[in-house]
């Protein structure tokens, strides 16, 4: 977790805000902290980001007031990130969340070592549009390589 202000901290409204904050570089929460509140106003830094449930693409830098019911807590995702999520069989699935136009995006993978000392053998990602499709690859000696896990590309219809 880090405040919003890491990443850009010349910005005065993201110093300012006190209840949202940064999950990795990829999420940004925005809790409701006021009793009786169903809506709630998000600082975004610079950049596209998309409401997780919606999909719907925000620009920052930018305040958005969005709806916040009791049944959930404002989610935004970062364009251009891949996130790893649990997949409904239970096992590893990419979330991808579509890139801005012109813009790239990626992600790590770090698998669980387990109990052993072995270092991690992390799995990059890269995002890109080719035409009317966003590409997903897997970094590798040879270039990119096919995911090793399922992908689930979010945002594409926001272009």
């Amino acid at each position: 977790m880090r405040p919003l202000w890491w990443s850009a901290p010349e910005e005065r409204a993201l110093r300012d805000c006190e209840d949202a904050f940064l999950l990795g570089d990829s999420l940004l929460v925005a809790p409701v902290v006021d009793p009786g509140a169903d809506r709630r106003a998000v600082q975004l830094p610079r950049g596209r980001w998309y409401d997780t449930v919606t999909e719907r693409a925000y620009e920052g830098p930018a305040q958005v007031l969005v709806d916040a019911p009791l049944s959930r807590i404002p989610v935004f995702a970062r364009a251009g990130a891949v996130i790893p999520v649990r997949a409904e069989d239970g096992g590893l699935e990419l979330e991808v969340w579509a890139p801005a136009p012109g813009r790239t995006g990626g992600g790590l993978v770090v698998p669980d070592g387990g109990e052993g000392w072995d270092e991690p053998e992390i799995e990059r990602y890269t995002v890109r549009w080719a035409g009317s499709w966003v590409v997903v690859e897997r970094e590798g000696e040879d270039g990119g390589a096919e995911p090793t896990h399922p992908v689930r590309v979010r945002g594409a219809g926001q272009r």
